[in-house]
């Protein structure tokens, strides 16, 4: 363990910082998922201040999410003053979350073939085929067909090709999943040892996650299980790196 920590444990990660943390993470989504609203806004697809919702997505999408986690790590680095060995672990604990987090995606989705809010509205608008004869076709088909549809509505170009590239089921949001990972280990690992900016990271994340809402990608239920999914997996991991270093 390196001198510097000598003096410090993961108990100097309290209960209530952990529990604190994690329901900014968690409440707003909770309420969102209670309210009878849906943040898809459908009037505002051609507003030019939405191609900001798709930004917040590319920086955990590929390669935002190496990019992501790439510059957290460093930071962290910085903020902690960590010797290789500390940094090469707190690395691998990364890659090992984020892997979990990807196979646990996957699988709940295969399980439970959600169908994404935009295509239902596609779907209500006569604009695809009835969204079980569309998850029936192969995924190039569908990407056709979300194509042709985001040019009849003339969508800006950014948005048609998002859509176009997320033809696959809604529940879980391997988006938002991916944000809340990173602001779940980051910030109570920064809580830990170097507390000072950790709060812009729950910010962050649900930006994200409300991002995702809002063009269409995700129903509320899919980014709040999303967000507790994320959370638990980066505890684990957290406490795993902090118990040893």
């Amino acid at each position: 363990m390196p001198p510097h920590f000598s003096s410090l444990s993961v108990s100097s990660l309290t209960r209530s910082q952990v529990l604190g943390f994690t329901a900014l993470l968690i409440l707003p989504l909770l309420l969102l998922a209670t309210l009878p609203w849906q943040p898809f806004l459908i009037d505002s697809l051609h507003s030019g201040w939405l191609w900001w919702s798709y930004a917040l997505t590319r920086m955990v999408d590929i390669p935002g999410i190496g990019l992501s986690g790439a510059l957290l790590l460093l930071l962290t680095r910085y903020k902690l003053k960590l010797k290789l060995t500390p940094f090469i672990a707190l690395g691998c604990a990364l890659a090992a979350l984020l892997a979990s987090d990807w196979v646990l995606k996957s699988l709940i989705k295969h399980l439970t073939e959600e169908p994404r809010p935009y295509l239902i509205w596609l779907e209500s608008q006569a604009l695809i085929p009835a969204i079980k004869s569309f998850y029936a076709s192969r995924v190039d088909v569908r990407s056709e067909q979300v194509h042709t549809a985001s040019q009849l509505l003339a969508l800006p170009e950014w948005l048609g090709h998002h859509w176009q590239a997320e033809v696959n089921y809604a529940f879980p949001s391997g988006h938002s999943i991916a944000a809340i990972s990173l602001a779940q280990f980051f910030g109570l690992i920064w809580l830990a040892r170097a507390p000072t900016g950790v709060w812009l990271l729950p910010l962050w994340a649900l930006g994200i996650g409300l991002s995702r809402m809002v063009m269409g990608m995700h129903w509320p239920v899919d980014v709040l299980a999303s967000a507790l999914l994320g959370s638990f997996t980066a505890l684990i991991a957290a406490r795993w790196w902090l118990h040893r270093y």
